[in-house]
Order: C-alpha cells, then structure tokens, then sequence
C-alpha cells in the first residue's frame, strides 16, 4: 500500500457561511458549536479526520469580515494566518446569499495564495442561486476563466446541513494533500483546549436560549476546572457582557436564562467529559471587554 497522505486543510470564509457545520458533518461528531449568529467561531478549532488513506486536520477558522474593535482585528489575523499554513484552502461560501464586499476581500486574499483552493458552493439545498456570481468573481481576481483554473480552483457544490457531497469534497482533499506521516495520534479528534472548549459549549446554549435578545458583546471564561473525585468534575465560569441592562437580559427573570443555560451546558459537558459536571455560572460586566487584550489572550485569540 502506498505512504498515507497527510495535511492540513483550512475552511475559510465570510460569517455564517456554515464551516462549523461542515466541518462537524466531515468529522460526524461536534468539535465546533453553530448559531445562526454571526462570528459565533471565535478560535482556531482543528478537527482531525483519520481514516485509511490518511489524515486531514481541519481548521475551521473565524469568518473574515471588517473589524470594528480588537477581537474582529484579531479573529481576522487568526484566519489569515491559518489560511498561510494550509496544504489546502477551503474557500466555503453561501450560494444562496449574494457576493457583497467581505467576499471580495476574502477572494482577493485567497487569490494569492499558494496552496490549492477548493471553492465549496455551500447550502445548495437552498437553490444555489448566487452561484454564477461566486465563479465570476474568481474568475476576475485570476484574470482566468474557471475552466482554465483546474490546477489552481476546484469547484464543489455541498450542502454541509444535508451532507450533500462531502464525500466528493474528501476525495478531492485527500488527492491534493501530500504523502506523508500523520500530523496528531490516530485516537484523536480535536486538538482543542478544554477550557475553551467547555466555554464555548456555554456560549452555544446562550445562543439557544436567548436568540435574538443575546448581546452580541458577550463571552465566557472557564475560571476553575477541578476534577474533584474520578466521577466529578467542578467547572466555574464567568459570563461577561459590557452593560448593566445586557446583565439582566443574560440572567432573566428570577435567574431563569441561566438556569436554563447552566442545565443544558451541563448536560453537554457531561457526555464530553464522561463525568458528572457541577458547573457554577456568574454573570458580570465588564466593560469594553473586547478591547482588553488580557481577556483576548485567556480566551486563546491573543496568542
């Protein structure tokens, strides 16, 4: 049999375009939470993929878009720079929605990029619409008709909700990687940190619970993880909005939002953990949050 093909593939595009949506439906168990909410990926999440041909580690980054404050700033850099270190570039985006001018960035970024791009039409569930729009725009960043960009731009329609050609989306990855030794053990999914993943499975029920009332300017920090026995484990985290009044939203009447959050989360981090979980939740404010770089950096963004 002939060496394994090994690399790194990283899923790049605007906001709720559906990466952490494909990239569970690749892997068939979640490694990155989803919200219709945009920028609701905040970290670099890898998800590794281990199968006989080989390994693929994923790198499901957060969506390219124009910053207004440090954490956008950084969230763009962190894409950027795991866009640089790809074997392949995964350019995702949303066929049903119309280019507009964060696209046209992302594209003129990408057009300059070394690694292969596969261009993934994604949500063709829905029509596919803006599809023509999506490949005329490549089509003037390369000076090239799509037909004559076959070693530089592959095309794939999926539906990442559905799972409509990820297989097809797999070949191709797995042809265009190189042959080499895997990147992480065979046993594991996710490279990600516990913390961080256990705030943003949090910050996942906070979405289901508030919807549209959630305060964009939200975020969760794990301040104390202690395994206290084989079977428990204490989780502390801290819930933090930059106004008094999204305080209250957060915590409801009589506490009912987070009670709800602290239930669902905790069923949740319980089938991660395969421990029981005692999760104490507190919400505060804090100000301007999203400019403060020691914040930015215990939430694994700031480096």
């Amino acid at each position: 049999m002939g060496e394994k093909r090994c690399g790194i593939a990283a899923i790049v595009g605007r906001t709720n375009t559906g990466k952490s949506t494909l990239l569970n439906s690749i892997l068939g168990k979640k490694v990155a939470i989803v919200s219709k909410v945009p920028q609701t990926t905040r970290n670099i999440i890898r998800g590794i993929l281990n199968e006989a041909r080989g390994q693929i580690v994923f790198v499901d980054t957060p969506g390219l878009h124009k910053p207004k404050h440090r954490l956008g700033k950084y969230m763009n850099i962190l894409a950027e720079d795991s866009a640089k270190g790809a074997d392949v570039i995964i350019h995702l985006v949303d066929a049903s929605e119309n280019i507009g001018e964060e696209e046209e960035m992302i594209v003129s970024y990408l057009a300059k990029a070394k690694a292969p791009i596969v261009l993934a039409l994604n949500k063709i569930d829905l029509g596919g619409k803006f599809i023509p729009e999506y490949l005329k725009l490549w089509e003037e960043k390369k000076g090239k008709p799509v037909a004559e960009l076959t070693k530089e731009l592959t095309v794939i329609p999926v539906s990442a909700l559905k799972g409509t050609n990820t297989g097809m989306l797999l070949d191709e990855l797995f042809s265009l990687m190189p042959e080499g030794p895997r990147l992480y053990p065979e046993d594991m999914s996710s490279d990600f940190p516990q913390r961080l993943a256990y705030a943003d499975i949090i910050r996942e029920k906070l979405f289901e619970c508030m919807r549209q009332e959630l305060p964009h300017s939200i975020a969760v920090l794990v301040e104390e993880l202690v395994e206290r026995s084989k079977a428990l484990t204490y989780i502390r985290a801290e819930i933090f909005v930059e106004r008094d009044s999204q305080k209250g939203m957060v915590i409801g009447d009589k506490g009912q939002i987070v009670k709800k959050v602290g239930s669902l989360a905790r069923e949740d981090l319980e089938k991660l953990s395969g421990k029981k979980v005692y999760l104490e939740l507190a919400v505060k404010v804090k100000e301007n949050w999203r400019q403060d770089e020691e914040i930015l950096r215990r939430m694994g963004i700031v480096m």
